[in-house]
């Protein structure tokens, strides 16, 4: 008897659910396949514990129909075990048993079986409880999907909460204290002073304004508002319409851009996202950037697909700031060589951008020498 056989006819299709079941005599499994397959199920069978073990833990089946008295290793033992694998654990056992006395029954279900169908069985009686118990298992599976999903939003939450608390609240109060004073002392600012305090309003709302794109984003993309929607994307045009508002602000710096990658060259990719990617990307490497030095953004192709490197000699990082820098928990911020304020949340934002898209994103650093980001993208979009 094979120890591994899913039924390919009747009913059943790649969507029905699939029942392991584990039995040491051939005809008590050819039995139990053909009543489950004539109601669609799909069937994987093993004529051993072990056996069952090693099937359960590849194929993760949605009900296991368990005989108890095997050879070498039982049906209690063969529970027992899986129930102490986490990857196996979660999978309702019932348990197929010549025993009616109740001690062995109680042995059944404390060696985790839900159920119980005695020998010999009746067909409506047995597909009854399997039906039952696998309508049980996906009720459970939908709960914890959306306990999951509760979490993330929750997660999603604090995050932005933390976010607000430490990123807007300073610089909405020194916008809120720099006004106050424009207007106490509007009558003897002189012109020089009325611009200059223009320019801090100008570059505190600059900053506010970017971070919540990003909050925005972020709260999309762990909500799901965001799709991947790939399309074939000049690649140059978009790093430079992308730029285009940082080049003041690389202006200011005496900061040069340099795109090495030609004019003509095209991914299929989602463009609204690498933008997203592309622009937080370049506006660190000019907060972290030195007057007077140059940003690189390259573009190669290897064994690995299409890789976007973004790289400045700027200030760099340590090991350690390398290591917590997509961890996902962190959203605290250096500030830039110019003394730019920011937050932590445009990495973990482009961490999450790109998988979504199906890629990676890596980064290498050395203090005092710069650092390098590179953007994996899906080799086979």
């Amino acid at each position: 008897m094979s120890t591994d056989s899913t039924a390919p006819f009747g009913k059943s299709t790649a969507s029905d659910p699939l029942i392991l079941i584990v039995d040491d005599l051939p005809e008590n499994l050819a039995v139990l396949g053909n009543i489950l397959r004539d109601e669609g199920y799909q069937i994987a069978v093993a004529s051993s514990g072990p056996q069952a073990i090693k099937i359960a833990s590849s194929r993760n089946p949605d009900l296991i129909l368990l005989d108890i008295a095997m050879p070498d290793m039982d049906g209690l033992t063969t529970s027992g075990l899986l129930k102490g694998n986490p990857e196996t654990a979660d999978i309702p056992v019932i348990f197929l048993t010549a025993r009616t006395d109740s001690g062995d029954v109680l042995k059944g279900f404390k060696a985790g079986a839900v159920d119980y169908i005695t020998k010999p069985f009746k067909a409506g009686e047995l597909l009854v409880r399997v039906s039952t118990h696998i309508e049980l298992k996906r009720s459970r599976d939908q709960i914890a999907k959306q306990k999951a999903a509760l979490d993330n939003l929750l997660e999603t939450r604090n995050k932005l909460f933390s976010v607000i608390t430490h990123d807007l609240k300073s610089p909405f109060a020194g916008l809120i204290t720099l006004i106050s004073v424009m207007i106490e002392c509007f009558d003897t600012y002189s012109r020089e002073e009325f611009k200059e305090s223009l320019s801090l309003i100008k570059e505190t709302s600059d900053n506010i304004h970017s971070l919540m794109q990003n909050l925005t984003n972020w709260a999309k993309l762990n909500t799901n508002a965001i799709e991947y929607k790939p399309e074939s994307v000049n690649l140059t045009g978009l790093i430079k319409s992308t730029f285009s508002p940082l080049s003041i602000n690389y202006h200011k710096k005496c900061i040069g851009l340099n795109i090495n990658i030609t004019e003509d060259c095209t991914l299929n990719t989602d463009p609204d996202l690498l933008r997203v990617v592309i622009y937080n990307l370049l506006s660190n490497a000019g907060k972290f950037s030195h007057p007077g030095s140059t940003v690189s953004v390259d573009y190669t192709v290897d064994e690995a697909g299409p890789c976007i490197a973004v790289t400045d000699s700027g200030i760099g990082m340590s090991s350690g700031q390398l290591q917590s820098l997509f961890n996902g928990t962190s959203v605290a911020s250096s500030p830039g060589t110019a003394n730019e304020s920011g937050s932590g949340i445009g990495l973990l934002l482009c961490r999450e951008m790109i998988e979504k898209a199906g890629g990676s994103i890596s980064a290498t650093s050395e203090p005092g020498k710069g650092s390098r980001f590179n953007i994996r993208l899906n080799p086979e979009n």
